[in-house]
């Protein structure tokens, strides 16, 4: 079991015995709860016990938030009850950094009717108010919360925003609310305990009335409960007095004087140990005209003069203090950050605030100067909001001026001059839409003439002035055709040029500039036709080889493809120039021999159509 806070002291004394103990007890049933769950869900042998141990008990089952807060009123005496116990089990909400007990039956919350964080505080029970009430008993005050969910979320830690619930969940709540218990932060004098249903009720009917015991002490042997807030190893919840008269004094035994002595030393120490104002004034409640009386005093007055101790008494949650937070940023005293957490930005913005209004710059507040510091807050952004409704006026006059002063946009240049200024004004919808106009008109003048002119200048210039315009596409396809169109009569002029000539030579320069051309089959065919004149005579002559090789007609880039071509074939042709130098010629002489030709150094038509069929590509 965590004890979270610094151990607290007990510095309440008995009261006379008219003074009433009060006990609040409700539990809300829950669909399918099993046997020790639905046993543990009756409090009446709680409410019996915390009879018999002198408390006025006002409890409930399954009530509605009307009759809930009714019956809670009960501990509202105008005298607070010197004891204040206050047990709820069932179901939990919580946003992170508050919680709500949810009243009603679990199976007939309505999904679409359960309560969200924007409705939930007219629908169900704020912890905060449980709290505030116990803090009525400080020092005797104790709040048993029993759920289903886990133990209390660490105090200490900085809330987070809950997970998204499951929408599935029989018991879904709405947007920003998680089921369980939140972050807890008791007030002062206050006890919060939590932990399972069954454990909790066990915990109320058997160990919380057991007289002489303080909390600490019946929490040693339950660890499956959580407790926060205030706790005292050495005050009794529920004094001796109360359960049993003292047996009278053996004569070897301290005097009644003696023992009462002692008792008020021992509440002293611990009084001293806590050392708080609400320990000091409950020391002297209960000892008014005490041994240490005027040293209680004392210390009031040195604890009531000490700022950090003054902040703390107040008992700020994060929420407060992003309030402080929100309202030094407000007035320029920036705290680097508004996150509920004081730290050294906080506190500097604090002291420059403190010196700037007549405090003292001390980085804590008390109650006084938070409320100062709110009025100031509160006024500033007032200025803030007129400042700022007065500037939306001027801006609405300048607006309104501009578009008169451009003649109502009814040309371009005054359209585009209203939008540069006024780019989100009154009228921008209305400049936009004309614009819009004005360019589409444009856009269509402009595709109308290059249509009108059908050439391919006209085509780019339109999409150079409208590269997004509503005809790109159509001047792009009208190129693509154009384009199209060039290349065939490119190419049937080369075609009827080769035709004409009627030479190996001419038919190799149409390959080369057409060699994936409508007439590439028939020139390649016509090609070969004329160069059937190399001999199959290995013993052609030198000059007969060369006659043939220039019957070829090759050009310079088919040259180059056949000294490629015996590169790739492992016959070294020297550098690849398109020109046939004494290395070209050793490597044809070893590609013919290689492949069982006429050995004679130069291309002929049989060498090539061999080079052919090994890979040689036509020439480009």
């Amino acid at each position: 079991m965590k004890l979270r806070l610094a151990i607290a002291c007990a510095c309440v004394a008995a009261q006379p015995a008219a003074a009433e103990n009060r006990a609040f007890l409700m539990e809300m049933s829950t669909e399918g709860e099993d046997a020790e769950l639905a046993a543990a869900g009756d409090l009446s042998n709680a409410a019996e016990a915390l009879e018999g141990a002198g408390f006025e008990v006002v409890s409930g089952m399954d009530m509605e938030i009307d009759a809930l807060r009714a019956d809670l009123e009960s501990l509202m005496t105008e005298e607070a009850p010197e004891r204040s116990v206050i047990l709820l089990t069932g179901r939990f909400a919580t946003s992170g950094s508050s919680s709500w007990y949810l009243p009603g039956e679990a199976d007939e919350t309505d999904e679409a009717e359960a309560p969200s964080l924007a409705t939930v505080d007219g629908e169900a029970l704020s912890l905060g108010t449980v709290l505030e009430i116990a803090g009525r008993s400080p020092g005797g005050a104790v709040v048993l919360l029993g759920a289903e969910a886990g133990p209390v979320e660490d105090t200490d830690a900085a809330p987070e925003a809950p997970e998204a619930p499951d929408a599935d969940a029989p018991d879904a709540l709405g947007t920003g609310l998680v089921q369980g218990l939140g972050m807890i932060e008791p007030p002062q004098g206050v006890t919060v305990i939590s932990g399972e249903i069954a454990d909790i009720v066990r915990f109320a009917e058997e160990t919380l009335v057991t007289p002489g015991l303080s909390l600490p002490a019946m929490l040693e042997d339950a660890e499956e409960l959580e407790a926060h807030g205030f706790l005292s190893p050495l005050l009794p919840f529920l004094p001796e007095d109360d359960a049993a008269p003292e047996p009278e004094a053996a004569p070897d035994e301290p005097s009644p004087e003696e023992e009462a002595a002692a008792a008020e030393r021992e509440v002293w120490q611990a009084t001293q140990d806590t050392d708080t104002i609400v320990a000091y004034e409950a020391y002297l409640t209960r000892y008014p005209d005490g041994a240490f009386a005027d040293e209680a005093r004392a210390a009031i007055d040195a604890l009531a003069d000490d700022p950090e101790r003054m902040e703390a008494a107040l008992g700020l949650g994060a929420a407060e203090r992003r309030q402080v937070q929100q309202d030094l940023t407000t007035l320029d005293h920036d705290p680097r950050g508004v996150d509920g957490v004081f730290g050294p930005g906080s506190r500097g913005a604090i002291s420059n605030w403190q010196q700037a209004n007549g405090f003292e710059p001390t980085g804590f507040v008390n109650a006084e100067q938070i409320a100062v510091l709110g009025e100031m807050a509160a006024t500033r952004r007032a200025e803030l909001e007129e400042e700022e409704r007065e500037e939306a006026l001027a801006r609405e006059r300048a607006d309104r001026a501009h578009w008169e002063d451009t003649g109502r946009g009814q040309d371009e240049a005054g359209l585009r001059a209203y939008l540069d200024r006024f780019p989100d004004g009154l009228f921008s919808d209305v400049a936009t839409a004309r614009l819009t106009e004005i360019d589409a008109a444009r856009d269509r003048e402009a595709w109308e003439r290059a249509q009108a002119e059908g050439t391919e200048a006209a085509y780019r210039g339109y999409l150079e002035a409208h590269e997004q315009g509503a005809f790109a596409d159509r001047a792009r396809a009208r190129l693509a055709e154009l384009g199209e169109a060039d290349a065939r009569a490119a190419d049937q002029a080369a075609w009827d040029a080769a035709q004409q000539a009627d030479t190996a030579g001419a038919y190799a320069e149409y390959l080369e500039a057409f060699p994936e051309g409508a007439f590439s089959e028939p020139a390649a065919g016509r090609l070969a036709e004329l160069t059937e004149t190399a001999p199959d005579d290995p013993a052609m002559s030198e000059d007969e080889a060369r006659e043939a090789e220039a019957a070829l007609g090759l050009g310079m880039l088919a040259r180059s493809l056949v000294e490629t071509q015996l590169q790739a074939q492992g016959f070294s042709p020297g550098r690849i120039d398109g020109q046939f130098d004494g290395n070209t010629r050793g490597a044809l002489r070893g590609y013919q021999e290689a492949r069982g030709l006429p050995v004679t150094g130069y291309v002929d038509r049989e060498t090539l159509n061999r080079m052919i069929a090994d890979g040689l590509p036509l020439p480009r």
